[in-house]
């Protein structure tokens, strides 16, 4: 597996979006706190993507973080945003021993959607199927169009340079379809109930009626949890809005506890900046 890697000290591992990569966290990187060790997976890179005979789960994914807890030798602070804030949540409900603390940010937990919240899972599932018919039909910039401007907002796919366009919808070819990874996936009220670490919900006050609906259910079920609010900020904060990110990520309790130095933060240039 492939990872990125930077510093010393308290392990934190990141894990990026189901479309993206562990390039999502390079200026959270560039702005976290000193004296840790971040590591950014880059999840199923170099062709080892899903196939047509083999379907992966969410286990396929948490197995990359078992595989890191073993590359640092211990637990570790796992931050999971979008994808990864699934595969964090499934991490820390099926093996908690190897979670320090647990922080998601927006996780894409479309299965908790099923039971309580009928019409955001009716709308998630209304984007999935249209997906599936571009894709049936060959159209995948069509397809990605409407995902992109789903998380982004309307006409943020047609104003990206062409050639980023065209790099994205190759990888997204390489993947396939992964939707069911996340519909189906193990996670429920009952499961969330087992969550036996801390755990942080991050969120953007502009995301989508989906996303807010699912980190209420984290909320909502997850024992010992704090939530966060990035103002203005919609899914795709990472990118969008990594200051105020990375500052909500690195004052939460249990990262103060890691590092000890959560509350100073350097800018993009490696000056310092208050955090706060």
């Amino acid at each position: 597996m492939k990872i990125i890697e930077r510093g010393e000290g308290t392990p934190f591992v990141f894990l990026h979006s189901g479309v993206g990569s562990a390039g999502e966290w390079r200026e959270v990187f560039s702005l976290w706190p000193e004296e840790c060790r971040l590591i950014a997976v880059d999840a199923y890179r170099d062709g080892e993507f899903p196939s047509a005979t083999k379907r992966r789960t969410l286990d396929d994914y948490a197995d990359q973080v078992h595989a890191v807890v073993e590359h640092v030798g211990g637990p570790v602070h796992l931050i999971g945003f979008s994808w990864g804030g699934a595969t964090a949540l499934h991490a820390a409900i099926t093996t908690p021993e190897i979670v320090a603390s647990l922080t998601v940010v927006e996780p894409e937990a479309y299965s908790l959607l099923k039971t309580e919240y009928a019409a955001e899972f009716a709308e998630i599932t209304e984007l999935r199927d249209r997906w599936r018919e571009h894709v049936g039909a060959d159209r995948w910039y069509e397809a990605f169009e409407e995902f992109v401007d789903f998380y982004n907002g309307p006409g943020s796919f047609a104003r990206w340079p062409s050639d980023r366009r065209d790099a994205f919808l190759d990888a997204q070819r390489a993947r396939g379809d992964l939707w069911d990874v996340l519909f189906d996936a193990p996670l429920t009220p009952d499961t969330l109930r087992t969550v036996a670490r801390p755990a942080h919900v991050v969120e953007g006050s502009a995301t989508s009626a989906v996303d807010h609906a699912i980190c209420d259910a984290v909320r909502r079920y997850v024992p010992d949890v704090r939530h966060s609010v990035i103002e203005g900020a919609g899914h795709m904060m990472p990118l969008t809005h990594p200051a105020e990110l990375t500052r909500t990520l690195a004052a939460a309790p249990a990262t103060r506890r890691g590092s000890g130095r959560a509350s100073h933060l350097r800018d993009s240039r490696g000056r310092d900046a208050r955090a706060g």
